[in-house]
């Protein structure tokens, strides 16, 4: 009967085994995309992760969509994330603009209603003062104009051929030496009539307070002499607690910009405030290229490329790598075909990213490989592309369509935006064997269209990586910076892992000092325990499991095996009076054979 069962035993064991084995060789032989599906999916369970974050309950959902039964589960745990129209960071927390417009983008994703969210974002908006805004007034010639505010009285303004203008009110005074009017921040929400005695044009220019660089609105205004033009400043952000939130406005401006809403009022405050240090870690250059699809952002997007394998800004890797695929995620290009081919190369073996971590798991997915969703009852939208419309970005589209749907933040466009030619961006495509001494961008004829010059050679690396560094914002806990290594964006520095200091080798130097002094200090004892470890190893027997076998690839078997005594007695001979120094007691059959043959020829 025990062998009946024994045998019963085997055979489930042997069954057991078998499944596993096929199950684990099943997995790997998935392509590692589907491997990274399955093992995300696996850690979702039926729960969604039974996570606490709206963050990575939204990024499970934009990523797992195609799949309706998690996709039910995470957003059940989305919503009952919700406290009235937005979200915090967990149900606990205060809502907060970051984590309601991630709610908004993953709900809208699957086509769930969001308006009252949005709404909740828009009522977030706030006039910013953190720019100084300029009037610029134009003409081929010297000319006199009136400038009136609101329905206020006109005021007089000359404007002489070198473009220098005089005159000023309590709203416009000559700045920059005298080539713009400086708006004061009382006037900041008021309207401006111009109207000049020669043919004018008009526009706004902003920058941040400090900063030497200027940004151009993009609305310029011309008229004819004796004509009018009016001018406005709308530069919005999004505040928290009365003070605007420049992570929360780069979200809210792309949830907006998924929903169809217009973001031209939030680009301003986004764009100038770009150039502050602490803004630089959350990527805004990708933010900024999702909302514009302009070059300047692309350009410096790519460049922010680290070893041309990811992005790093905010120390971590992974979640500002899928920032920067989202903002690339419809183009074919180098820098996201390397990413790609990284991300694969250091792929858990289960199939996740960051040991198995949901969120950044969920993040690169939906990023850089995203999957359709499914839609349910009367939610159903169809594929942009697939019907014939164009994917593009919120910024070149007047006439988005609804019940289409588009990966990352592009909306569906029903005319396809005009594109310029390499050569109409003034540029040039660089042979093969050559490389851009300077700037590449997109255009109509192709993805690397180089607004400098074309050199022999292949890609060029800064200083900092050509030595295997990193060019970062600022060098995490385990870096350190190293001078002397140039990195290509302004306000980058070379970051480079923390290498054993002095203080580590003056403690190893003491500890070895410590240990010679004690050496010499317990000489004798040291000998006679050295003695005593030699004496085993010589005297005992070799026992069958002393001799281990051969180990694989042909590498030398490990014997414990007694030293011959004669290698020993050469050195120091064998006296009675020191007999002591054999605890075992063992008989040297050689010695005594000897001994014996001496008293034999003494006879």
């Amino acid at each position: 009967m025990k062998k009946e069962v024994s045998g019963i035993l085997l055979i489930l064991f042997i069954t057991l085994s078998l499944t596993f084995i096929i199950a684990d060789e099943e997995t790997e032989s998935l392509e590692p995309i589907d491997k990274a599906y399955s093992c995300l999916k696996s850690q979702l369970n039926e729960n969604c992760g039974d996570t606490k974050s709206t963050e990575q309950a939204s990024l499970s959902l934009l990523a797992m969509a195609y799949d309706s039964a998690i996709q039910s589960d995470c957003k059940s745990s989305l919503n009952n994330k919700k406290s009235g129209d937005c979200w915090g960071s967990t149900s606990s927390a205060s809502c907060d603009l970051k984590s309601t417009s991630l709610g908004v983008l993953a709900l809208d994703h699957i086509n769930s209603d969001t308006e009252d969210s949005v709404e909740w974002l828009l009522e977030k908006e706030k006039l910013t003062t953190d720019l100084d805004w300029y009037l610029e007034i134009d003409s081929n010639e010297a000319t006199t104009c009136s400038i009136k505010v609101n329905e206020g009285t006109a005021k007089t303004f000359n404007i002489a051929e070198n473009k220098k203008i005089s005159g000023s009110t309590t709203c416009l005074s000559p700045a920059e030496q005298n080539y713009f009017l400086k708006i004061s921040d009382s006037c900041l929400d008021d309207d401006f009539t111009i109207s000049c005695d020669r043919d004018f044009i008009t526009t706004l220019l902003y920058k941040k307070p400090g900063s030497s660089v200027y940004y151009v609105s993009s609305a310029t205004h011309s008229a004819s002499a004796s004509g009018n033009t009016e001018e406005k400043v709308n530069a919005y952000c999004f505040a928290k607690s009365g003070t605007c939130d420049y992570e929360g406005s780069l979200w809210a401006a792309l949830a907006l910009a998924k929903t169809g809403k217009s973001i031209s009022l939030y680009i301003p405050y986004i764009t100038a405030m770009s150039e502050e240090v602490e803004n630089r870690k959350h990527l805004p250059s990708a933010f900024l290229y999702m909302l514009t699809n302009e070059d300047d952002y692309y350009a410096e997007l790519v460049n922010q490329q680290k070893q041309g394998k990811y992005w790093e800004e905010s120390g971590k890797k992974f979640y500002d790598t899928s920032v920067a695929l989202l903002a690339l995620q419809n183009l074919n290009i180098e820098a996201v075909d390397n990413t790609k081919d990284y991300l694969l190369e250091i792929q858990d073996n289960s199939g996740c990213w960051n040991s198995n971590n949901i969120r950044d798991t969920s993040f690169l997915l939906y990023a850089g490989w995203p999957k359709p969703p499914v839609y349910s009852g009367t939610s159903k939208r169809t594929d942009c592309k697939e019907s014939g419309h164009y994917c593009v970005s919120a910024n070149d589209c007047s006439d988005s369509l609804d019940n289409f749907y588009c990966f990352g933040s592009d909306v569906c466009c029903e005319t396809k935006p005009q594109q310029e030619s390499c050569e109409n961006k003034d540029g040039i495509i660089c042979p093969s064997d050559y490389r851009c001494t300077g700037t590449e961008v997109i255009a109509l004829d192709t993805n690397y269209c180089c607004l400098a010059s074309c050199i022999e050679g292949g890609t060029s690396e800064s200083e900092c990586e050509e030595a295997r560094y990193s060019c970062k914002t600022s060098c995490s806990s385990g870096e350190t910076e190293k001078t002397g290594y140039e990195c290509d964006y302004i306000g980058d520095i070379c970051c480079g892992e923390k290498e054993g200091g002095s203080w580590t080798l003056v403690v190893l130097l003491i500890i070895l000092i410590i240990l010679v002094i004690l050496a010499i200090i317990f000489r004798n004892q040291l000998k006679t325990w050295w003695f005593r470890i030699k004496s085993k190893s010589k005297f005992g027997k070799p026992s069958s499991s002393s001799i281990r076998p051969m180990p694989p690839f042909g590498g030398m078997p490990q014997l414990r095996s007694p030293m011959p005594r004669q290698r020993y007695s050469s050195r120091r001979p064998m006296r009675r009076t020191h007999s002591r120094r054999a605890p075992s007691r063992q008989k040297d059959t050689l010695f005594d054979d000897t001994m014996k043959k001496l008293k034999d020829m003494s006879k």
